[in-house]
């Protein structure tokens, strides 16, 4: 095949420089690599019988006219090979719309989606090509959110190298227990079995007046002996080697913190509604929780002023400082819409001053509320709870927190990591039982976690 070189070729296998501007004959597959690169196009110039020929009639054209004919060549030479330069142009359009979409940014990308509204009846023009892009090239049996009815539009890839996902919650009770070093499985701690103040202090202990020569009665205090054992709480994820190399995003410590968060969402949730049995003891189903009933009357999944009132009056006076109120979000509009009756009339009873101009209050009853999806639905048992925490165990092992390993071999046939994280912990309420006060009989009874019983 003959060709005219647009640059100058060194031929590597005799090393010889041919100038641009020069025709040569080389084999086909010589000619097609160089047409490709665009060094040199097809000549297609006047029959001649050889390249030396062919040379001397190009020395007489001005330098004008060659750089005519070396550009003609080339575009000819690029249009004779069109279906693999298109093709590979698509590709390269094909990438750059996968990419950002068309998009500037992602806040132009979000903008977009935006003004286009939930039908995308108002979509601009280029939200409606990157919505034709992504039908025209998704793949069958892959879900993707370019299917309307599958989420959406899909987000373009260059703007997912960041994970969205929720904010977990701040821990609220691990904080204030009371932590408890386990050097080994289990670990029994003594504490005063003292559930009644009605004739003794301390779980027996007397105190009294004898008058004289009357011989002493003997009495001394109760002990009981609580024991924490270590449970375990387990996540366990197998994760592609393809993943693992190819993900924008670093997968690795992605799921170390997710998994992390999980197990910690549940050991949280233990702490409430844990039953004891291979898990922590809630407090809501330990002996010593005091579960303040419902008014009289009182409308079902409701809070009333008199409820905390009463809530308040059942926290053992000692914990009182170091209580914190919790309850679950859906209590928030019974609490912003509660009122205290005033003669014939009535106040809010939690909005600010400003009312509802001001932003809502962070306490009740001047100690800290704490809004979170860990207290029951509203209405049940524990929905609004008052709790003193540092009387609440959590043992551990010191320092050991969350164990992480990873595994390349034991799905090494199938090219995949496996990750396990492990947490031994326990935890239960260090009271064993409510106390009943001095005056007040068994109604009266109190403890440093009390909740609004169910109505």
């Amino acid at each position: 095949m003959k060709i005219l070189l647009a640059k100058d070729w060194t031929n590597p296998e005799s090393m010889q420089v041919y100038k641009a501007g020069t025709i040569l004959e080389v084999d086909d597959a010589t000619a097609k690599d160089l047409i490709f690169d665009e060094t040199a196009g097809r000549y297609k110039g006047h029959t001649v019988e050889d390249a030396s020929g062919e040379q001397a009639k190009m020395l007489k054209l001005s330098e004008e006219d060659m750089a005519k004919m070396i550009k003609s060549a080339v575009a000819e030479a690029i249009e004779s090979t069109s279906g693999q330069t298109k093709l590979m142009r698509q590709t390269k359009d094909e990438e750059d719309m996968a990419k950002t979409g068309g998009f500037k940014s992602f806040g132009h990308f979000l903008h977009d989606m935006y003004k286009a509204g939930p039908a995308g009846a108002r979509a601009s023009d280029a939200l409606t090509k990157w919505d034709g892009f992504c039908h025209t090239n998704k793949t069958a049996g892959l879900m993707q959110e370019a299917d309307d009815e599958q989420g959406g539009y899909l987000v373009p890839t260059q703007f997912m190298a960041t994970l969205l996902q929720k904010q977990q919650e701040a821990s609220i009770i691990e904080s204030r227990a009371t932590f408890i070093p386990m050097q080994t499985n289990s670990v029994s701690i003594p504490y005063v079995a003292e559930s009644s103040r009605a004739s003794t202090l301390f779980g027996g202990i007397i105190i009294y007046r004898p008058g004289e020569g009357v011989l002493k009665t003997a009495s001394k205090p109760a002990f009981g002996l609580l024991t924490l054992t270590l449970k375990k709480l387990v996540g366990f994820v197998n994760v592609t080697d393809e993943l693992l190399e190819d993900s924008p995003i670093s997968v690795e410590p992605l799921i170390s913190s997710m998994f992390g968060q999980a197990i910690n969402f549940t050991k949280e949730e233990d702490f409430l509604h844990g039953t004891g049995a291979g898990q922590a003891l809630g407090i809501l189903n330990s002996g010593c929780l005091v579960s303040q009933a419902a008014e009289g009357a009182q409308a079902a999944d409701t809070i009333v002023y008199a409820n905390i009132i009463k809530m308040w009056s059942r926290l053992y006076p000692s914990c009182a400082n170091s209580a914190v109120w919790m309850a679950n979000m859906a209590a928030f509009p019974q609490l912003a819409t509660m009122s205290v009756a005033v003669g014939t009339g009535g106040a809010p009873a939690y909005l600010p001053a400003n009312g509802a101009a001001g932003a809502p209050f962070g306490t009740l009853l001047g100690k800290p509320l704490f809004l979170t999806e860990h207290c029951s639905a509203l209405g049940d048992l524990g929905d609004i709870v008052l709790a003193d925490w540092s009387q609440y165990l959590i043992g551990g092992k010191p320092g050991a927190g969350i164990q992480t390993a990873s595994s390349i071999h034991l799905y090494f046939n199938y090219d995949k990591t496996a990750y396990r994280f492990v947490l031994r912990y326990d935890g239960q309420p260090w009271w064993q039982s409510a106390l009943t006060p001095k005056h007040g009989g068994a109604t009266a009874t109190m403890s440093p976690f009390v909740a609004l019983a169910a109505r």
